[in-house]
């Protein structure tokens, strides 16, 4: 299985726009869960969660996080508490820190974002996993 994070930005979008690439990208996530693990972490679900309510309020939030976990086959990841300090890793925008370590921690083998200052660090950081923002992940794996 392909393990795959997908950044706040991604999930609230592609649940906003239905025709959006970042829709179109949950779509595929869905319809192949049996290829693709989705990677949470209790600190990304919260983001997720605040996001969606200032985006949709608190019942739209509520309905994001329920179609999270039913619609997609998802690894919870446990990150190491306190947080790896944001100095180990200079790179990251302290912002996509929990981002980043859910990507780590969860061996992700890809992270989509279009964060593109977020992907060009993240790719920098380290070379685990690949950063690929949404049209370049549905490129390489639509057609399969």
């Amino acid at each position: 299985m392909t393990r795959v994070l997908v950044d706040t930005q991604i999930f609230i979008e592609g649940h906003l726009t239905s025709h959006s690439p970042e829709a179109v990208v949950l779509t595929l996530l869905h319809r192949q869960k049996h290829k693709f693990t989705l990677l949470l972490s209790s600190q990304l679900q919260e983001q997720i969660q605040n996001v969606g309510k200032r985006v949709g309020g608190k019942d739209w939030s509520g309905t994001l996080i329920n179609r999270l976990w039913h619609d997609f086959e998802v690894d919870f990841i446990t990150l190491p508490h306190p947080l790896i300090p944001s100095n180990r890793y200079p790179h990251i925008p302290k912002e996509d820190l929990v981002i980043f370590l859910t990507a780590l921690h969860g061996r992700a083998n890809i992270m989509i974002s279009e964060n593109h200052e977020f992907v060009r660090r993240a790719a920098e950081a380290q070379n685990l996993f690949t950063c690929l923002k949404a049209a370049e992940f549905l490129a390489q794996y639509n057609s399969q």
